[in-house]
C-alpha cells in the first residue's frame, strides 16, 4: 500500500475521530460509548507527535501479530498442544482469509480479541492465586474496553464456565469466577447504560441508519435477509468444511471453545426466525460470522492431523493458501473471483481502503488542489469515503460530510440557506465512481481532475 492504510474503517473512522477528537476535545461518555482502548492508545501516541497514518500503518501488523501469539499460547498453555501445533493454529487463526479480512480495519475487535485469549487462559486456572485472579479481572476489563461484541462473547464463555462449576458443586471456585467477572461485568453494563440511555441511541453503540452498502440490508425481505446471511456463511467457511468434519470428531471437549461457537449460532438462529432480530442492538449478522473464525480454526487445525492421505491435505492447503495469498497480493481490479460474492463483508482485495490502491494518490492530488485553490469562503462536500481523507488535509471547519445522501441534494438546501459560499466536491471522474453512484449529478462540474479522481464545483447554472 505504500504510505497509504489499509482498511475503510481506518481512514473512514479511526482516523477522523482520533483528528477530531485532538482538535476539538472528546466527551468522555461519547468516548466511554464506543469501548474506547483503541482511541486512547492513538491519541496518547498522536498527541507526542505521531504521524496518525503511519501510527496505524504499524499498529494493524503489530496487533495481528500479537493476536497470533495470544492464540499460539491459549493453544499451548491450556488446551496443552505441542510447540509445533500450535504454531499452526496461530498462522492458521491470523492467515485464513476471514482473519485477514478482520485485520483488514477491524482493530478494535483484534484488540478485544487479544485480551479474550488472554482471559481464556486466566480463565482456565480459575483463580488459583490472589495473583492469578487479579489478571483475569484485568484481562476482562480490557476486552470490554476494546470491543462490546468480543465482550459478549468472553461473558457467554464465562456464563458457560459458571454453569459447569455450579454443576460440579465446586462453591469456592464459583465465587472466585463471579467475583472476578465482577469488574468487567460492572463495566459492560455502564457502558450499556451510557448508549441507551445517556445518548438515547441503539444498544452497543451501533447505529440502525445503515449506510452505504449496509442500506440495502435494511430493506431485504426476511427471506432475502436469511439468505444472505447463510450465504455468507458458507462464503467463510465453506473451504474449511472438510477440515472441520475431520477435526470435530478428534477434537477434545472444550466448554470455552464450545460456548464461543454456541453464542454465534443464536443471534445467527434468530435472524431466521424472526424478521426484526436482524435489528436488535443494530448489530448486522455478518459480525458474528467474522467472530466465528478463531474457534473454527482450532478444529480445523485438529482436522488436519485426523486426515491421513497426504494428498489431500495438499489439495485443501493449496485452495486455503490461494485464497489468502489472492486476498493479500491482488489488486482490486485483479481479484479472486470468489471475492465478488460478498464485497460490502469483505473487499474484494485488501490493497485498499475507501478507495481502491490505484486512486490513492490521485485523492491526495485533488485534496491538495482544493486546500491551495477553494476560496476562503467555500467547502468541500465529502463523502464518507473521502471524510479520512480531507481531515488529513483540510480544516475540519471547511468540510461538509454527507455521509452516503446525495451531494446534488445536500447542496442545494446550503445553497439555498446561503448562496454565497461556493461549493465544492471530491469524487470519482464520470463512469467510474464507487458506492452505487458512478456519475455525479447536473448541478456540478469538474474544475480539477487526476486520474480517476475529480473536484467538482457547484453551480445552478450547470
Amino acid at each position: 500500500m505504500g504510505p497509504f492504510v489499509v482498511g475503510f474503517d481506518t481512514i473512514g473512522f479511526y482516523v477522523p475521530n482520533t483528528l477530531e477528537w485532538l482538535r476539538n476535545g472528546a466527551s468522555f461518555w461519547a468516548l466511554m460509548s464506543l469501548a474506547p482502548l483503541i482511541y486512547i492508545l492513538l491519541m496518547g501516541l498522536t498527541s507526542i507527535g505521531a504521524s496518525i497514518v503511519i501510527l496505524i500503518k504499524i499498529m494493524s501488523p503489530l496487533l495481528l501479530g500479537f493476536l497470533g501469539l495470544a492464540v499460539y499460547f491459549y493453544a499451548h498453555k491450556t488446551l496443552v498442544w505441542s510447540s509445533k501445533k500450535s504454531l499452526i493454529i496461530a498462522l492458521f487463526s491470523t492467515l485464513y482469509f476471514v482473519a485477514l479480512r478482520i485485520s483488514w480495519d477491524m482493530l478494535r475487535s483484534e484488540l478485544g480479541l487479544i485480551f479474550l485469549f488472554l482471559t481464556l487462559i486466566f480463565l482456565q486456572k480459575n483463580g488459583r492465586t490472589f495473583r492469578n485472579g487479579a489478571l483475569l479481572s484485568l484481562a476482562m476489563a480490557l476486552v470490554v474496553f476494546a470491543h462490546q461484541l468480543v465482550a459478549i462473547i468472553m461473558f457467554a464463555i464465562v456464563i458457560a464456565a459458571i454453569l459447569s462449576v455450579s454443576l460440579s458443586k465446586k462453591k469456592i471456585q464459583l465465587l472466585k469466577i463471579i467475583v472476578c467477572s465482577a469488574p468487567a461485568a460492572f463495566l459492560f453494563f455502564t457502558i450499556i447504560y451510557i448508549n441507551y440511555f445517556v445518548y438515547s441511541s441503539p444498544i452497543m453503540g451501533y447505529s440502525v441508519n445503515y449506510s452505504g452498502g449496509f442500506g440495502a440490508l435494511a430493506s431485504l425481505s426476511h427471506a432475502d435477509l436469511v439468505l444472505n446471511t447463510l450465504g455468507f456463511l458458507a462464503f467463510c467457511y465453506l473451504p474449511l468444511v472438510p477440515l472441520l468434519v475431520f477435526g470435530a470428531r478428534r477434537f477434545k471437549s472444550n466448554i470455552q471453545l464450545k460456548a464461543w461457537i454456541a453464542w454465534i449460532f443464536i443471534p445467527l438462529l434468530l435472524v431466521i426466525i424472526s424478521p426484526n432480530a436482524f435489528f436488535i442492538g443494530g448489530v448486522l449478522p455478518y459480525r458474528w460470522i467474522l467472530l466465528l473464525t478463531y474457534p473454527l480454526a482450532f478444529y480445523a487445525v485438529e482436522g488436519i492431523g485426523a486426515i491421513k492421505w497426504n494428498w489431500y491435505k495438499v489439495g485443501v492447503g493449496f485452495i486455503l493458501a490461494i485464497l489468502s495469498v489472492g486476498f493479500l497480493v491482488l489488486p482490486n481490479s485483479a481479484a479472486l473471483g470468489y471475492y465478488y460474492s460478498f464485497p460490502t463483508y469483505v473487499p474484494k482485495s485488501m490493497l485498499q481502503n475507501t478507495l481502491q490502491l490505484s486512486d490513492c494518490q490521485d485523492t491526495v492530488n485533488a485534496l491538495l488542489w482544493a486546500r491551495n485553490n477553494m476560496p476562503i469562503n467555500g467547502y468541500l462536500l465529502v463523502h464518507e469515503a473521502f471524510y479520512g481523507w480531507a481531515t488529513l488535509t483540510l480544516d475540519s471547519n471547511r468540510l461538509i460530510p454527507y455521509f452516503f445522501a446525495n451531494p446534488a441534494e445536500v447542496a442545494n438546501k446550503l445553497q439555498e440557506s446561503n448562496p454565497s459560499n461556493p461549493l465544492y466536491l471530491i469524487w470519482w471522474v464520470n463512469g467510474s465512481g464507487w458506492y452505487g453512484q458512478p456519475t455525479i449529478p447536473g448541478p456540478f462540474s469538474v474544475v480539477y481532475s487526476s486520474g480517476n479522481i475529480a473536484i467538482y464545483k457547484y453551480s445552478t447554472s450547470t
